[in-house]
C-alpha cells in the first residue's frame, strides 16, 4: 500500500461534492482540503462537506498536497490547473480544457513544460457502458469500426440566469458534446481528419450560445462519425417520486444512444433504456444476415457506474497519484478531442469543412 495523500477540491458546488465523494471513498487519501469562490462559500460549504478550509494560496503552498481536484466554472480551468502544475501538483481538471484552442495550447505548454500529472475529466472511460463497447471493439467481435451514430436529444435543463445558458457560440460542444466526441476518437482508435458540423436555427431563446449540433467527423481509413444533439425536443422533467426517472424519460423524447458499425457486426448502447446490445453478421446464400448475440441490462441502483462514473475515475486518479503512476488519459489525448471541439465550433462559425491534421483546426479552401 502507497503512502496515503492530501488532496484539495477547488470549487464546491455540486461537481465539487461528486469529487470531495470519491476523494473520501479512496484508501489512498488522507485529508481533504476545500476552495470555494470567497471566505464566506468556502467556509459554509467547508463544514457542509466536512473538509478543511482552504484558500487557493494555502493549497499551492502546501507540499502535502499531492493532487488538486478542479470543479470550477469553465474560465478558471486553465489558469487553476496551470498554477498547480507549476506547483508541483498533480491535477484532475474537469473539462472543458480551456474555453479556445490557445487556451487549450497554453495548458498543453504548462504541462510538458513541468512533466506533471495533468488529467482531464473524461469519466466516460471508466464507465462499464462504454468500457465493454472498448473491450469488444478491441476483441474484434465486430469487425473494423465504419461508422459511429450518436443521437442525443433531452430537454433544456441549464434553465434561464444560469452561467451555461449565459455562454456564447458553440458553448455546449466542449462543455457537454465533448464527451460523446472523445468516444468516438476512443472506439475508432485513429486520427480524426476533418470535421464538419451545422447549427439549424436556435429554438431556446434566452440562451446565448447554440441549442443544437450536428457534427460529423471523419477518420484515418475512411470511418465516419455522427453525432445528432438537440437540447429542448425532449419533455421537461420535473421530479416524480412515483415515477423512476430514466423509465419516464425513455418515453418522453429522451434519447442517448449510440449505434457502432463494423464490418463483422454492430454494437447499440441505449442509456434512456438502460441496454446495450451486439449484433454479428453472417453471410447466407441470398445475402448478409444479422443477429443479436448480446443483450445487456442494468439496474437503476448502478447508473453511476455504467454510464457517467466519474466517482470511479476520481477514486482511480488519488490511486494513480499515490502510486506515482502517469494519467490514464493522457492530457495529449484529451487535447486531441479539445481540438476535435473548437473544429467543430470553427466550422459552425465559417460553414467550412476543417481539417485537423495540423495542431490547430484549419478551414478547408
Amino acid at each position: 500500500m502507497s503512502s496515503k495523500i492530501d488532496v484539495a477540491v477547488l470549487g464546491l458546488g455540486g461537481m465539487g461534492k461528486t469529487h470531495v465523494g470519491a476523494a473520501k471513498a479512496s484508501p489512498y487519501v488522507e485529508r481533504i482540503y476545500g476552495v470555494d469562490a470567497t471566505p464566506e462559500l468556502t467556509a459554509r460549504n467547508a463544514t457542509k462537506l466536512e473538509v478543511i478550509p482552504a484558500t487557493a494560496a494555502e493549497v499551492l503552498a502546501n507540499p502535502q498536497i499531492r493532487l488538486v481536484y478542479i470543479a470550477t466554472p469553465n474560465q478558471f480551468h486553465v489558469a487553476q490547473a496551470s498554477a498547480a502544475l507549476r506547483a508541483g501538483k498533480a491535477v484532475l481538471c474537469e473539462k472543458p480544457m480551456g474555453l479556445n484552442l490557445a487556451e487549450a495550447q497554453e495548458l498543453m505548454k504548462v504541462q510538458r513544460e513541468t512533466g506533471g500529472f495533468l488529467q482531464i475529466g473524461f469519466e466516460l472511460h471508466y464507465s462499464t457502458l462504454y468500457m465493454r463497447v472498448h473491450d469488444w471493439i478491441q476483441q474484434g467481435l465486430i469487425g473494423t469500426p465504419v461508422n459511429i451514430q450518436c443521437r442525443y436529444y433531452c430537454c433544456e435543463f441549464h434553465r434561464k440566469g444560469s452561467w451555461r445558458s449565459q455562454h456564447s457560440g458553440s458553448f455546449l460542444i466542449g462543455e457537454k458534446l465533448s464527451h460523446y466526441l472523445d468516444l468516438e476518437r476512443w472506439w475508432f482508435d485513429r486520427q480524426v481528419r476533418t470535421v464538419y458540423s451545422a447549427s439549424a436555427p436556435k429554438v431556446v431563446e434566452y440562451f446565448s450560445h447554440r441549442d443544437n449540433h450536428q457534427i460529423i467527423t471523419k477518420f484515418d481509413g475512411g470511418g465516419v462519425g455522427t453525432l445528432n444533439f438537440i437540447m429542448y425536443f425532449a419533455e421537461s422533467y420535473h421530479a416524480d417520486p412515483l415515477q423512476e426517472i430514466l423509465a419516464k424519460q425513455s418515453e418522453d423524447g429522451h434519447f442517448l444512444q449510440y449505434h457502432i458499425c463494423g464490418t463483422k457486426g454492430g454494437i447499440e448502447t441505449d442509456v434512456f433504456k438502460r441496454r446495450l446490445r451486439r449484433w454479428e453478421y453472417s453471410y447466407a446464400e441470398d445475402g448478409l444476415e444479422s443477429k443479436i448475440a448480446e443483450d445487456i441490462r442494468w439496474s437503476p441502483e448502478e447508473d453511476n457506474r455504467w454510464f457517467h462514473s466519474t466517482h470511479t475515475q476520481n477514486v482511480r486518479v488519488a490511486e494513480l497519484v499515490a502510486k506515482g503512476l502517469p494519467p490514464e488519459v493522457p492530457a495529449a489525448d484529451a487535447y486531441e478531442t479539445m481540438k476535435l471541439c473548437f473544429g467543430a465550433e470553427l466550422s459552425e462559425d465559417t460553414g467550412s469543412l476543417i481539417s485537423l491534421e495540423g495542431d490547430a483546426p484549419s478551414p478547408i479552401a
